[in-house]
C-alpha cells in the first residue's frame, strides 16, 4: 500500500488565513467509525488517525474501537504492535449522512482495510457481510430465525475472501447466523448461537479465519452496538496436561473420576498431553497415582469453553498435588514466533525470573520478561525470528538457576520453556516444548 504524509498543522493553518477560508464556513459535521482488528496473523495493530498519536488505539486480534470524526478526508495508519516497521496505510473520505466500519483484514502478511458505510439509521434491521476469512474457500452464508435451521432456505449469498454480500434487511427477532460451504448446505462450518437484531440497527457480520487460536477455523464478530464474537455454538472445548509432579512419577489424568480410562493415561513428567475433547460445562479434572484412583491428588473443578483450548500443569509433592489451568492462545502469528514459559520447580518456592537476551548478552542487563510462582504458566510473547539466550534468575539478584540456554525461533512458531527442578536446590532444568525441536 502506498504511504502518504500528513500535512503539517502549520501549513495548513497558514494556509487558511492567507485564503479567508474560516469566514462564514460551517462546522463540519460528525461522523461515527467502527474500527475491527481481524488481522489475524498480527499480534495486534495500533491504529490511529493520520499523526494523533494521543488518541491512537491499540486493537488485539477480534479487538475493536468507535471514534467520531469530523466530516473530511484523512490518512489512517495500522501498525503491527510487534514490528512498528510494519505499517499500513490508506485514505478515505468521511461523509456526514455516512456511518463507517473499518475492517483491518490481512492478505499476504499485509494489512488490507475494508471500508463499509452504512446509513445512520434504518426502518428494519439492517444486515452487511464482509468474508475476511483469508485463505479460506468460499461460503455460504444464512440468516433466518433461531431454531428454524436452514433445510429450504436459501442463503443470502456466497462470498470469498475480502468480498461482502450486498445489504439486506429482516424483520426485527432472533436469528442464528449460519456458514457453510459455497453451493452445499450439508457442509456447516458454523451455526452461531442466537442473536437479536433490533430496530434501527445495522449489524456488520465480519467472518474471521481464527488461524489456530481455538477449536474452531472460523468465527464471526458482529458488530453493532459493541463487537460480539460468535463461535460455532457445537464448538468442542480441549484440554492438555502437563505433569510437573516434584517426584516426577507419571500419572494418571480423568475427568468426574472416569478412569475406565482415564482422560490421559501415564502422563509422563514434563511432556505435554495431546488436546483431548472435554465437556463444555463445568466437570472435576482428577490426578492420581498410575492405576490408584483410591488417592485424589487434585480433584479441581473446571468449566470448558466452547471453542477454547487450555492447558494444566500440576506441581508439588506427591498426594498434595497444586493444578494452575489456563486458556491458551494457539493463534500462529505472519512474521513473529511466540513464547511463553512455564514453572514446576520445588526449588527456589520463591518466584522465578525468566530471562531473555540476545545470543551472549550479559543478562544482568536486561529485566526479565516474566516473573512466575509454581505451578505457572504465563501468556504468549511475540518475538522476531532467530537465536536467543535464556536464563533463570533469583528475582533482584544476579543469582542464576539456569543458562544461557539458547532458542531458535522461527515465525509462526508456538513455544514454551517449562523449568523443572534441577540436581539440587541451586539449579533449575529447563525443558523446552511445543514447536522446539
Amino acid at each position: 500500500m502506498n504511504l502518504r504524509h500528513a500535512v503539517s498543522c502549520g501549513f495548513v493553518c497558514a494556509a487558511l488565513l492567507l485564503t479567508g477560508c474560516d469566514e462564514g464556513r460551517e462546522a463540519p459535521g460528525r461522523v461515527s467509525v467502527q474500527v475491527l482488528n481481524v488481522a489475524s496473523g498480527m499480534e495486534g495493530v495500533v491504529f490511529r488517525r493520520e499523526q494523533e498519536t494521543r488518541t491512537q488505539a491499540t486493537l488485539g486480534f477480534k479487538g475493536a474501537t468507535v471514534a467520531a470524526y469530523d466530516a473530511d478526508t484523512y490518512d489512517f495508519y495500522a501498525t503491527d504492535v510487534a514490528d512498528i516497521r510494519r505499517t499500513f496505510t490508506f485514505a478515505e473520505t468521511l461523509e456526514t449522512d455516512e456511518n463507517y466500519a473499518f475492517v483491518l483484514t490481512e492478505a499476504a502478511g499485509e494489512i488490507k482495510p475494508v471500508v463499509i458505510k452504512f446509513p445512520k439509521s434504518t426502518a428494519n434491521p439492517q444486515v452487511i457481510s464482509l468474508n475476511a476469512a483469508s485463505g479460506m474457500p468460499a461460503m455460504d452464508l444464512y440468516v433466518e430465525p433461531a431454531g428454524v435451521g436452514i433445510v429450504g432456505a436459501a442463503p443470502r449469498g456466497s462470498f470469498g475472501p475480502q468480498e461482502q454480500i450486498p445489504p439486506f434487511a429482516v424483520p426485527t427477532g432472533a436469528y442464528e447466523i449460519w456458514l457453510t460451504a459455497a453451493g452445499n448446505p450439508s457442509s456447516v462450518l458454523l451455526t452461531s448461537p442466537p442473536v437479536t437484531l433490533d430496530a434501527n440497527a445495522v449489524a456488520t457480520l465480519v467472518v474471521v479465519a481464527e488461524n489456530g487460536q481455538g477449536t474452531v477455523p472460523l468465527s464471526v464478530v458482529m458488530m453493532a452496538a459493541s463487537p460480539v464474537v460468535l463461535l460455532d455454538q457445537h464448538a468442542p472445548s480441549e484440554l492438555r496436561v502437563i505433569n510437573g509432579a516434584n517426584d516426577q512419577a507419571p500419572r494418571d489424568v480423568a475427568i468426574d473420576s472416569q478412569f475406565t480410562p482415564p482422560l490421559f493415561s501415564a502422563t509422563t513428567f514434563a511432556e505435554p498431553t495431546p488436546y483431548a475433547q472435554v465437556p463444555t460445562a463445568t466437570m472435576k479434572v482428577n490426578v492420581t497415582p498410575v492405576g490408584d484412583q483410591g488417592v485424589l491428588e487434585v480433584d479441581t473443578a473446571y468449566a470448558g469453553v466452547v471453542g477454547q483450548r487450555a492447558t494444566m500443569l500440576f506441581n508439588g509433592p506427591a498426594g498434595t498435588l497444586v493444578p494452575l489451568i489456563v486458556a491458551d492462545d494457539t493463534r500462529r502469528l505472519t512474521a513473529q514466533g511466540k513464547l511463553r514459559f512455564m514453572s514446576a520447580i520445588s526449588t527456589p518456592t520463591t518466584s522465578l525470573d525468566f530471562v531473555v537476551t540476545f545470543p551472549d548478552q550479559d543478562p544482568n542487563t536486561v529485566a526479565a520478561l516474566t516473573n512466575l510462582f509454581a505451578p505457572g504458566i504465563s501468556g504468549y510473547t511475540a518475538l522476531d525470528p532467530g537465536d536467543y539466550d535464556l536464563y533463570l534468575r533469583q528475582p533482584f539478584t544476579t543469582n542464576y538457576y539456569a543458562g544461557p540456554v539458547r532458542l531458535s525461533l522461527a515465525a509462526g512458531g508456538l513455544y514454551a520453556v517449562l523449568a523443572v527442578d534441577g540436581p539440587d536446590t541451586a539449579t533449575a532444568n529447563v525443558r523446552l516444548l511445543d514447536d522446539f525441536p
